[in-house]
């Protein structure tokens, strides 16, 4: 069975019809855990700096970074980025501005040295760009 966030006290619920009180993120969070959502939600209450987004302009949550290090096993950025959010997939250039961010929040749950933070981020800001070339190569 996974790991569970703890619950904190005054968390966010559930709301009747399945929303989540806290800034219209029920929906949101709903959509992409299901009856998981209220794990993310736990987190978002113990610190809610996690309800903002990973990247501006990006659709995924700080929170859900955590939720995919502490409940999915998710260990690197590019686990993140491309299997957890699949940013990578639907919104590859933003995905590349987003990995430091991931970086640094995989860096303070994990225990991440500074080095491995950097090397995560270079290897996959060069992976993108593999694909990128590939494409680009592909098209002409």
């Amino acid at each position: 069975m996974p790991h569970r966030p703890p619950s904190a006290a005054g968390r966010v619920g559930l709301r009747r019809g399945g929303h989540l009180g806290h800034r219209g993120l029920g929906a949101h969070l709903g959509e992409r855990y299901g009856t998981e959502a209220r794990f993310v939600a736990d987190l978002i209450a113990e610190d809610a700096s996690l309800a903002e987004p990973v990247i501006e302009g990006g659709g995924h949550l700080r929170a859900e970074v955590v939720y995919a290090a502490r409940c999915e096993m998710a260990r690197t950025v590019d686990d993140v980025l491309s299997r957890r959010t699949r940013m990578r997939l639907f919104a590859r250039d933003l995905s590349v501005k987003a990995a430091p961010e991931v970086a640094r929040l995989l860096q303070r749950e994990l225990g991440l040295s500074d080095e491995e933070a950097g090397r995560q981020i270079e290897d996959y800001v060069s992976g993108v760009e593999r694909e990128r070339t590939v494409l680009m190569e592909e098209l002409s």
